[in-house]
């Protein structure tokens, strides 16, 4: 019954085509419609209850790379769980990835994404090594548990759509918890760089809802589409092009996670919903899960090598390593290895591609090398708070990392 409703609700959608998005009546086409409040699975909690959650945290909690933690209590006073993945957990200096899943009770397919997350981050790879190294994520694979023991759809327990009342007068206590947990994070000094809204769309098709630069900035739409194209490109044919699903043509709307991580950070956090398949054809989320993990660490600038022993002496490439701090306040430092004498330019631009200034520009002798960017241009005046990228060229070598100044 449920697939049959939003199979029409999903022509609806296609016949009516963006102009939904413009008038505001949908911003995510193909989720199940908002009159439909209740309705009830016999296999209740569409497969994956509170009590599986419970077992499951009690197994991830068995790795020494996890943390597990109640960051508050929904309607129904069921804790909000939220799991920390990294090798350096209380690290004030790694970038720190969000994730939260199972808004919408009836979209169980985000968790599964989410899940094979984490079974990433938590295997002996010698990638995911590097990613615990390297990050910390941070992610709740249960936000809405009331709506999913009550077997409701897209509410929690006050019939309410926590997806979309982040501009409500009054919170509702999940997103109240959520938000709380966000402004905490971004206190630190090593605050959130990319948050996941995961989600599990009727389109049977898997995206990220891109924000058009009429509610965004063109700068912030270059760094979606860096993303989403990394992301595709560990999945080929797997995800749809950025340009699938552009929501925000003519504004910047209130009432969403990304709607208050724009207003309140802006470019400082690349915030996106995912909406994976929701169909007989869903599957694939061990690859998918991947994609994306690979995506989020290439965002961050962060290069895998292959290897877990340093990650920082690599004598047989050039290469450009992450700058640090990162983000950075009034000073940072930027690491690159030469594999040979060579001849290098190391220049920092801004997000419409103007160069800031030329920091190295001289011949130098093979091995690890560091320079420091005191956050001036050429001419010594400070420049803004941002987002900024610092570049290495030597030969036919040439490699851009992303870095952010916080003021």
């Amino acid at each position: 019954m449920i697939k049959q409703i939003n199979v029409l609700f999903l022509l609806f959608c296609s016949l009516t085509g963006q102009s939904l998005i413009d008038h505001n009546i949908l911003n995510k086409c193909g989720l199940i419609p908002s009159n439909e409040n209740q309705l009830y699975r016999i296999d209740q909690n569409w497969g994956y209850s509170y009590d599986s959650l419970l077992v499951d945290l009690e197994r991830w909690g068995n790795s020494p790379y996890v943390n597990i933690d109640s960051i508050g209590a929904t309607v129904q006073n069921r804790a909000l769980w939220e799991i920390t993945i990294s090798n350096f957990p209380d690290s004030n200096t790694l970038p720190r990835v969000y994730i939260h899943t199972r808004t919408h009770p009836s979209e169980e397919e985000s968790f599964w994404v989410s899940d094979e997350i984490i079974n990433l981050l938590l295997s002996d790879s010698p990638y995911a090594e590097f990613v615990r190294n390297n990050t910390v994520f941070h992610i709740i694979p249960m936000y809405n548990p009331d709506g999913v023991e009550l077997g409701f759809s897209r509410e929690n327990a006050n019939g309410i759509d926590i997806e979309s009342g982040w501009d409500d007068v009054t919170l509702e206590p999940e997103v109240a918890v959520l938000k709380n947990r966000f402004i905490e994070l971004m206190a630190t000094n090593n605050p959130v760089e990319v948050a996941l809204n995961m989600h599990s769309a009727y389109s049977c098709v898997r995206y990220f809802v891109y924000h058009a630069a009429g509610g965004t900035t063109t700068n912030y739409t270059i760094l979606e589409q860096q993303f989403i194209n990394d992301v595709r490109s560990y999945f080929p044919n797997g995800f749809e092009p950025w340009d699938y699903f552009v929501s925000w043509n003519s504004g910047t709307p209130d009432q969403y996670p990304e709607s208050w991580w724009w207003m309140t950070h802006g470019e400082n956090v690349l915030a996106l919903t995912y909406e994976d398949m929701n169909c007989a054809a869903a599957g694939a989320f061990d690859s998918t899960a991947n994609a994306i993990v690979r995506g989020v660490v290439d965002y961050l600038g962060l290069e895998y090598v292959g290897t877990n022993d340093n990650l920082f002496t690599h004598p047989g490439k050039f290469s450009l390593i992450q700058n640090y701090p990162n983000p950075f306040n009034p000073t940072t430092t930027i690491q690159f290895i030469l594999s040979k004498a060579s001849n290098v330019n190391i220049s920092i631009f801004d997000l419409s591609g103007h160069e800031i200034i030329h920091l190295v520009r001289e011949s130098l002798t093979s091995g690890s090398k560091s320079v420091k960017w005191d956050g001036t241009d050429k001419s010594g005046i400070k420049v803004p708070s941002g987002i900024y990228f610092y570049s290495i060229s030597t030969g036919n070598f040439r490699q851009t990392r992303k870095m952010v100044l916080l003021k």
